[in-house]
């Protein structure tokens, strides 16, 4: 039964004997009030039960649906101006890219291409088919998270940038590399197995906002 019947259901109020004999004893014969008001009382609550509301009133009253709740947060973050950010906020976040370009663990093309084995035309090309993450700062070159070096972590960054090819490889990178409290506080790869590539890029993506 929809919630909102079964609040209305649930609060109908008592029919009394009293009730049944000032309503009802100068048109029918009734033999046993306390007996008939029982009997009336489940009558009303199986009509009740038999209404069918559409699905934005299927909820008890004073209850709003997720859109409207969806609607009234939205709302509440919107702000007559846009935010645009400034030349310190600019400087800022590209201090904090070269920071983590800059990481030991990410490796300058050449340098992962000799470690992979690979020619740096290969790794070129793995990059352009989303086989492998690689980032950029302006005009320093590409550099490419070492973890990518695993069979299985390899794995699970292919897996995520198949499944999130319009968002940008910073935000992938930091989706992956940053610790996840559905992952016990690590990170997706270091938390990673053979048999969770999955389990885990489900995390990731959820972090993404994909479904």
């Amino acid at each position: 039964m929809p919630k909102t019947l079964e609040f209305i259901a649930d609060h109908l109020p008592r029919i009394t004997v009293d009730d049944v004999v000032r309503r009802f004893s100068t048109s029918v014969e009734i033999r046993d009030a306390r007996a008939f008001a029982a009997e009336l009382q489940e009558f009303m609550h199986e009509r009740v039960e038999a209404v069918e509301l559409p699905p934005s009133l299927d909820l008890p009253l004073g209850v709003e649906t997720t859109e409207q709740t969806l609607a009234r947060k939205a709302a509440a973050l919107r702000v007559d101006t846009r935010w645009v950010p400034g030349e310190t906020d600019i400087q800022r976040g590209r201090a904090v890219l070269l920071e983590a370009f800059d990481r030991p663990h990410n490796l300058p093309l050449p340098e992962f291409a000799r470690l992979a084995n690979k020619s740096r035309q290969q790794v070129y090309k793995d990059i352009d088919a989303c086989r492998l993450l690689a980032l950029n700062v302006g005009p320093r070159g590409q550099k490419l998270p070492d973890w990518q070096l695993d069979p299985v972590k390899r794995h699970l960054t292919q897996t995520v940038l198949q499944g999130a090819a319009e968002v940008d490889n910073w935000t992938l990178y930091r989706a992956l590399s940053e610790p996840l409290e559905g992952l016990g506080g690590r990170s997706p790869v270091e938390a990673v197995t053979a048999d969770s590539v999955d389990e885990v890029a489900r995390a990731v993506f959820n972090v993404l906002g994909i479904h």
